[in-house]
């Protein structure tokens, strides 16, 4: 009679759900950065539109750039997004948009507490006056 051993099953029962865990953190982490870098360019996005409106009235500057946001908002693949919160200063405009991660098996980190993956990125722009734009082009172009 031939005897099996069964020491290979045994080790890839173990060493299976280790790699399987690894890829699929990888896979999250890469999520997580892919929604970062949207929310930085969306940052960035609205901060120069805010530059280029023509609206003087500050108020109705910040009403039409969270209008513009929230009709922007893509599908975050991982993340809980919050509101941009813009602001206008002294013709600087200000855009922090910040998230969170959205992990889909809480139940595993109960011990852990309240433990969240946060990031947040700010942009700030001066706004552009037309003279000062079309005075630069004239430059460009060889005239006063």
């Amino acid at each position: 009679m031939k005897r099996t051993d069964a020491y290979f099953t045994v080790e890839a029962a173990l060493v299976f759900p280790i790699v399987l865990g690894v890829i699929l953190f990888t896979i999250y982490l890469l999520f997580f950065q892919y929604d970062r870098c949207l929310l930085e360019q969306s940052a960035g996005v609205l901060a120069m539109r805010g530059c280029t409106l023509q609206i003087t009235d500050g108020e109705e500057l910040v009403k039409e750039l969270q209008n513009q946001s929230q009709e922007e908002d893509r599908g975050w693949l991982a993340w809980s997004m919050e509101d941009a919160a813009i602001s206008l200063k002294r013709n600087c405009v200000t855009v922090q948009r910040s998230g969170e991660l959205k992990f889909p098996f809480r139940g595993f980190l109960s011990g852990w507490g309240n433990c969240v993956w946060k990031c947040s990125a700010a942009r700030e722009s001066h706004r552009i006056k037309p003279v000062n734009f079309i005075r630069n082009c004239r430059k460009i172009m060889g005239g006063k």
